[in-house]
C-alpha cells in the first residue's frame, strides 16, 4: 500500500514589521519616546535595557548614532561616545538645549543583522521619528544607518545629501559612528572639514 502523504507543514508566520503599521505609529515626540521603550516589534519583542533619545522638537542639529553605547540605562550615550559627542556639538556652536540624540536601535547590540532590520521596516520608524523631531540638519553618525533610508535618501558617495520625506526636505551630513572616531582621530577631522564646507563656515 501507498504510504501515507504526510500534510503539508503550514508556512512560518512572517515576522511582524517593525514598528508594525505606519499608521499606527505615535503622533507627537512625547508619545513616542514612550512607544520606542514598549513597542515590543522594535526589538524581536524585547523590552530590556531600552534607552531613550533625547532633546527637543525642531532642534538645530539631530543626531543620530546606530546603538546606545554599552552600559547606558536611563540617559543615550552616557559613556566615552557621548563626550565625544558632546565635545562634537560645542565645537559646532550648537547648544545642548538645541540639539537631539538619537539612535538606530533601541538598545545596545552588537552584531546586529543591519540588513534584516532594513527589510523588517526599521527605516520607515527613523523616517517618522525625524519627521516628528523636524530638525533644521541630520548629523548621520554610522555607515549602516544610510541604507535604512532607503528611497528617503539620494545615492552618493559625498557625505553630505538631503533627507526627504513626506514633504520634509532636511540637509544631512554623513560621518563614521563614535566608536569609529574614538579609535580613529583622523576620522574626526575629516567630519570637521565636512561640517566647516556643509555649514558655509
Amino acid at each position: 500500500p501507498a504510504r501515507p502523504v504526510p500534510p503539508p507543514q503550514p508556512a512560518a508566520p512572517p515576522a511582524p514589521k517593525i514598528g508594525g503599521e505606519a499608521a499606527d505609529h505615535p503622533q507627537d515626540l512625547g508619545s513616542f519616546h514612550q512607544w520606542w521603550l514598549t513597542e515590543p516589534s522594535l526589538d524581536g519583542g524585547m523590552v530590556m535595557n531600552r534607552v531613550p533619545p533625547r532633546g527637543v522638537a525642531g532642534a538645530d542639529l539631530m543626531v543620530i548614532v546606530p546603538e546606545p553605547e554599552d552600559g547606558d540605562a536611563d540617559v543615550l550615550l552616557a559613556g566615552a561616545q557621548g563626550r565625544l559627542v558632546d565635545a562634537m556639538l560645542r565645537a559646532m556652536g550648537i547648544a545642548a538645549d538645541r540639539a537631539y540624540l538619537a539612535s538606530a536601535l533601541p538598545r545596545h547590540t552588537p552584531l546586529a543583522d543591519w540588513g534584516a532590520l532594513a527589510a523588517g521596516g526599521l527605516g520607515a520608524v527613523m523616517c517618522h521619528h525625524i519627521a516628528l523631531v523636524a530638525p533644521r540638519r541630520i548629523l548621520v553618525l554610522g555607515g549602516n544607518i544610510l541604507p535604512l533610508f532607503g528611497n528617503d535618501l539620494p545615492k552618493s558617495d559625498q557625505p553630505s545629501r538631503r533627507f526627504n520625506h513626506e514633504g520634509h526636505s532636511i540637509p544631512l551630513l554623513a560621518a563614521p559612528d563614535p566608536a569609529q572616531m574614538l579609535a580613529r582621530p583622523r576620522s574626526k577631522a575629516r567630519l570637521w572639514r565636512d561640517w566647516l564646507e556643509w555649514t558655509g563656515h
